[in-house]
């Protein structure tokens, strides 16, 4: 406000007291007269009186004109106020004024008693209009939408039963049969039920290189309640493959001679709690129980108890209790039976603090009677303004071996004499970067120390002609080594999915073997998959390795030939029930050796149809 609308105010402010104070003047004069002049003529005729009446009224009429005239005034000096301030406005631009009129008519009341009398209501007849100059910041507000509440959508019941059929068959070279038959169906309780019948088959270039695998496997989801489920899951495996390394073609021995047969079984219960996000505990239990029979009547049987748990605190505070309880029992025909045992508590805390998680605790563990009490320990940050997450920790981790995770891992090894436990004690950094919505990438290196690390080279001093070539399982006491694992992910909506793994072991030292027998130096895998329309789905694979070392027939270390395999595939829809596939391995047609004597065939072609439909 500049002074020249200063003055002004004070002007208009100054002549309304000057009009309206005489005014008041005149009236309560004259009011004040006509009480004294009643006081002192009490005696006079009636006529008298009317006329002081008739007077009086007329000066009220005539004083009344006069306010009315003088208000008037006032809104036009009121109006040219305005006209001045309007036209004196330097911007042009208009300012963001909101106008509010009000929805009644306000009434001025001057309760001033004049006379001892209350002054008559003036009733105000324009709209009142008030003007408020709003920040522009707050001309717009971002929306919050309510929370949402889901509500249950009831299916008809005479949708519960679902079943869906999958058959799929396949043939290729080598005499390569392939048969899958999978069945899903939902019960009236709506439980889950999955059924898979898998058959394969195939004939190498050596008449001992053939294998054959039968499997059987039942998936469920039993539903308790709404909030708690158990996951099943039943299966046996049988496989049947013979010993061809370094067994001569024209041999007449009985097939008997170079059996490599596996019988497995188990069942496996998993507690999974649904809509638990505002419960202060968390627990996830689980039994795994199995059967494993190899070579020559050996068996093993497997129970493994575990339950994760935290209970969550006040301040983003985790409390982790985590549960775990191995019984390996082997039992080889040709010595004394092992049993390994391991009961393990991970009690440590979570907490953020300096914009970092920790995790601190320790893991007080029993191992064949054995007390060790082990360190958790873990920091995690997310650097500030970038993409990269940063991890470093010192952990322990304990393997309770068994004869089927030996086997899976070398399926060439004689029954072994004894099965140790391996501790892993690992120091490691670990950095994560998200690069996008589409790529992610990290790596991590580590220096860990291994107690009982299994290796596998050749068992020397046998008949490999009358029975085949064996590799004998050896536990290395003590080794150290130096790990660099790395990934790569790639996602493009739900087109196209590519990952990679990347891992190197470098042996810094051993303690009583010579070579880290049969473990591979640097492993590189990569997949593809592509689905560029509704009918067509791609799948492509590469595995490169360096070759592991083992010993030769002198008795002499030597390493393997580095490995590079390349397989692809895709599957066509034909129709709504009608598929097919075609599937290729090795397609650069070079055979190698994951073991050694053990070569592997060239390139493999199937090809086959999917028949399936729903109910």
């Amino acid at each position: 406000m500049n002074m020249k609308q200063l003055f002004k105010y004070i002007l208009l402010t100054f002549t309304l007291f000057y009009t309206i104070s005489p005014t008041f003047a005149q009236k309560k004069k004259k009011q004040h007269t006509v009480n004294t002049s009643k006081k002192a003529k009490t005696s006079k005729t009636k006529k008298v009186t009317s006329s002081k009446k008739v007077k009086s009224a007329k000066h009220k009429v005539k004083v009344k004109v006069e306010q009315f005239d003088e208000v008037a005034n006032l809104n036009t000096l009121l109006k040219n106020a305005n006209a001045d301030l309007k036209t004196n406005k330097s911007d042009s631009i208009p300012e963001k004024v909101v106008t509010i009129l009000s929805a009644f008519k306000p009434q001025l009341k001057n309760v001033a008693k004049i006379g001892f009398d209350n002054a008559s209501a003036q009733t105000d007849t324009n709209s009142l209009n008030l003007s408020y100059q709003v920040p522009s910041q707050n001309l717009s507000f971002h929306y919050r939408p309510i929370s949402l509440v889901p509500r249950a959508y009831k299916t008809d019941s005479f949708n519960y039963f679902k079943k869906i059929v999958t058959a799929k068959v396949g043939y290729g070279n080598y005499l390569h049969q392939y048969l899958n038959l999978n069945f899903n169906t939902m019960d009236a309780y709506n439980n889950s039920h999955s059924f898979e019948f898998t058959n394969e088959s195939v004939t190498g270039t050596h008449h001992l290189q053939s294998m054959h695998d039968l499997g059987i496997n039942y998936l469920g989801d039993i539903i308790i309640n709404n909030n708690n489920h158990i996951e099943t899951q039943v299966f046996y495996k049988q496989s049947a493959k013979y010993r061809y390394g370094l067994v001569p073609d024209e041999t007449i021995l009985p097939f008997s001679n170079y059996r490599q047969n596996i019988f497995h079984s188990g069942a496996s219960f998993s507690l999974m709690k649904y809509n638990s996000e505002h419960s202060l505990i968390h627990y996830k239990p689980s039994l795994n129980i199995e059967h494993f029979e190899g070579l020559a009547g050996a068996t093993n049987n497997w129970l493994y108890f575990k339950s994760p748990m935290h209970i969550d605190l006040k301040h983003e505070m985790k409390l982790n209790f985590n549960i775990s309880y191995s019984l390996n029992q082997f039992n080889p025909t040709t010595s004394i039976h092992n049993k390994n045992t391991e009961l393990r508590f991970d009690p440590s805390i979570e907490f953020n603090k300096l914009n970092s998680e920790f995790i601190i605790g320790m893991s007080p563990t029993v191992e064949n009677s054995e007390f060790k009490l082990y360190p958790i320990l873990e920091f995690k940050k997310k650097l500030k303004d970038t993409s990269y997450t940063l991890t470093a920790g010192w952990h322990t981790h304990t393997i309770n071996n068994q004869y089927t995770s030996l086997v899976s891992m070398n399926p060439w090894i004689a029954v072994p004499t004894h099965i140790e436990m391996t501790t892993k004690e690992q120091k490691f950094v670990e950095v994560a970067v998200n690069a996008g919505k589409r790529l992610n990438y990290g790596f991590t290196f580590s220096l860990n120390n291994y107690k009982d690390l299994p290796l596998f080279n050749k068992l020397m001093n046998t008949n490999r002609n009358s029975f085949g070539l064996l590799y004998n399982t050896i536990f290395e006491k003590k080794a150290t080594t130096i790990e660099l694992e790395a990934q790569l992910r790639y996602q493009f909506s739900d087109k196209l999915l590519v990952k990679n793994n990347f891992k190197y072991i470098q042996f810094n030292s051993l303690e009583e073997n010579a070579k880290p027998w049969g473990i591979l130096p640097l492993t590189l895998s990569s997949t593809f998959s592509w689905i560029p329309s509704n009918k067509w789905i791609v799948d492509a694979g590469l595995q490169y390795w360096t070759g592991a070392t083992v010993f030769n027939e002198s008795s002499m270390p030597y390493d393997l030939k580095n490995t590079l395999i390349l397989n692809a595939g895709f599957t066509y829809k034909l129709t709504q029930n009608w598929s097919t596939w075609i599937k290729g391995e090795n397609l650069l047609d070079k055979p190698y050796e994951r073991w050694a004597d053990y070569p592997s065939l060239g390139v493999q072609l199937m090809a086959g149809v999917v028949y399936s439909f729903r109910k």
